[in-house]
This record gives structure tokens, C-alpha cells and sequence, in this order.
């Protein structure tokens, strides 16, 4: 991974050039310029913005020395006890954050970090099923567009995450996303590697979004955002029977981040309302700042791919930490990337 291996050999200069550089590593196009610009001219300062393809991509990146590098980091929700036992990212200075008494009550201490030292909320969304309902005459409802070739209407993409894929194989199996079971690991592993033959690959959700919109395909695994911000009538979204995925894509500093007054500070800045509604605006995901709500595009406000209703929610699953049980979940995504 050209990027990663690059980190590692710039990594003294980026340090010795870093007195006054905010660098922030986050999804693509995830954040307002608007909103980065007016962070760095209320702090005089310099924003840097890197991005990241995969959680898998922003983890590796962490671990070549990023977390040397980075003020501030957006990952998954499911990385952030991982990357604390790892060293890699440590606690906050709550006291340094004082909007994050902006934040919806849902999202102060949840099961990704129970204590709410960890992390700090700031895009929430769910994954489910896109498709192209003009080229599509079967009800989508199911997993089984993906995973049962009886059942399959059509090319297919599965999404290049290795929590999400292997969540939804699970899932249709009748597990839980966050199983350890062997048993149901294996089967899920049988499953996707079927899947795999005849799918077109793999793809982030916004490329997957592209070949959707191309007619290249006509279903793919998607996150609920990127529907939304392609706003075109040709495309539905569905959570499966089997139910979905509740993410939230969270704030982080890294434990040897530099500049870590400033990472704070850029943090709280982000749960300020008014920069709260513009970033969910911008990304068309829903932001975990409820001061934020009344400030927000009316029509997002009300979409329910955005913000689901209470009783979609509470079937939705998040991805837990798994500790050492990783591990099995890890060799598989390798064996089925390389094959």
C-alpha cells in the first residue's frame, strides 16, 4: 500500500513541520471545506486532510506510524477499543470538549466505548441494500440477492469492508454480526467465497453507488449515506429481512498524536451546532448532535433513510469490538481478498 509506505518514510519530516498543521485522516470527501476553512481561520492555523478507502486501509495506516502523524482521526466505530488496547489511541480530555453536551443522549456511552473516554460521535448512518428499482422487477427484501444464487436478480457488488460483508453473510445465515461461533464463521466463510464467484467484486460504497447509477449492476451492499447524496429516483434502499447495521463513525486522537490541545479543540468545534448541521448537510448522513437537528436541511431531517424510525432502529445492530475473536474474522476477509 503505496500511501502507508510513504507514511513511514516521511513520517520525521511531517513531525519537524508540524508546529502549526492540523492533520486530520478521514473517509473521502467527508467533511465541508466550509467547515475545515473556518476551523482554521478561528485558529490560525493549517488544515491537512488525508483519506482512507477501507477501515482496514485507516488501521494499517495507524499502525505504520500514523498515529504519530495525525491529530485527529475518523474511524469506525468497531476499531475504537481495539486501536485503545493497542496503544494507539488513548483517553480524551473531556473537559476540553464542552459541546459534547450538544450530543443526543443515544450516543454518550455506547456499546463501541462504554465509558464515552475513547471517542467522540460524528456521522451516524446504517448499511443496508441499494438497488436499481427500474431494472429490478423482484421484491428486494433479503441477504439472499447477494447470497443465494436462486435468488440472485442480477450483477452484484459486495462492499469492500470486512466487518459490514461478513456481517451480512452472518446475518442470513441467522447469526449475529458479532459472532465468535466457529461453527457459524465457517459457514459464513463457505457463503461468501460462493458470493464471491459470481459477484462483479469489490467495491467502497460510493464506487459501488457509481455502478449502480452506470447500470453496471443492479443491487450492492451500501451505507445509507451515499444513496442519499446520489438523489436519484432510479435507487432504493432496503434494510434485509435479516436486519442491518447501526454504525457511527467516531473521533479519535491518537495516544501520540502531535498537537493534541488543537485536536481537541478541532473536535469540539465539530459539536458546535451550527458546524454540526452543515457537515450532515454536506455528507447527507445524520449527525449524533441533537442542537444540531432544527439547523439541518428539512428535507434530510425527514428522509427515514437518514434518520430511520425508532422501530427500524431498534432492529439494527452494531459491530462490536471482538478482541482476540478478530483474529478468526481477519484470516478469512484474507483468504477471500487474495483468492
Amino acid at each position: 500500500m503505496k500511501r502507508v509506505l510513504l507514511l513511514g518514510i516521511c513520517l520525521l519530516g511531517v513531525l519537524e513541520c508540524s508546529a502549526t498543521v492540523l492533520r486530520l485522516l478521514i473517509w473521502p470527501d467527508y467533511i465541508p471545506q466550509e467547515v475545515v476553512q473556518g476551523f482554521a481561520a478561528q485558529e490560525g492555523v493549517e488544515v491537512v486532510i488525508d483519506t482512507f478507502e477501507s477501515p482496514e486501509e485507516a488501521l494499517a495506516i495507524l499502525r505504520a506510524g500514523g498515529s504519530q502523524v495525525y491529530s485527529v482521526v475518523v474511524i469506525p466505530d468497531c476499531c475504537v477499543l481495539e486501536l485503545a488496547r493497542e496503544g494507539l489511541i488513548g483517553p480524551l480530555d473531556l473537559e476540553m470538549i464542552p459541546y459534547r453536551a450538544n450530543l443526543d443522549p443515544l450516543f454518550l456511552y455506547p456499546p463501541y466505548d462504554p465509558l464515552g473516554i475513547y471517542s467522540v460521535p460524528y456521522l451516524w448512518g446504517t448499511t443496508g441494500l441499494a438497488y436499481r428499482s427500474d431494472l429490478v422487477e423482484q421484491t428486494i427484501d433479503s441477504y439472499a440477492v447477494l447470497f443465494d444464487p436462486q435468488r440472485q436478480v442480477g450483477p452484484f457488488l459486495l462492499l469492500d469492508d470486512m466487518r459490514e460483508t461478513m456481517g451480512a453473510a452472518l446475518r442470513f445465515l441467522g447469526y449475529s454480526a458479532n459472532t465468535t461461533r466457529p461453527e457459524a464463521l465457517e459457514k459464513a466463510k463457505a457463503l461468501l467465497f460462493a458470493a464471491k464467484r459470481r459477484a462483479r467484486g469489490f467495491s467502497s460504497s460510493t464506487e459501488a453507488i457509481e455502478c449502480l447509477l452506470a447500470g453496471e449492476v443492479v443491487v450492492a451492499l451500501v451505507y445509507s449515506g451515499d444513496v442519499v447524496l446520489a438523489s436519484d429516483p432510479r435507487l432504493s434502499y432496503v434494510f434485509p429481512a435479516e436486519d442491518g447495521t447501526l454504525w457511527v463513525d467516531v473521533l479519535v486522537v491518537p495516544k501520540d498524536a502531535p498537537l493534541r490541545e488543537l485536536a481537541h479543540r478541532f473536535i469540539n468545534y465539530l459539536l458546535v451546532a451550527e458546524v454540526a448541521a452543515a457537515v450532515s448537510n454536506y455528507t447527507r448522513y445524520a449527525s449524533p448532535v441533537a442542537a444540531a437537528l432544527p439547523l439541518m436541511d428539512p428535507e434530510l431531517f425527514l428522509n427515514p433513510i437518514v434518520f430511520p424510525p425508532a422501530e427500524v432502529l431498534a432492529r439494527l445492530e452494531y459491530l462490536l469490538d471482538l478482541g482476540e475473536d478478530l483474529q478468526m474474522y481477519e484470516e478469512i476477509w484474507q483468504a477471500l481478498k487474495a483468492d
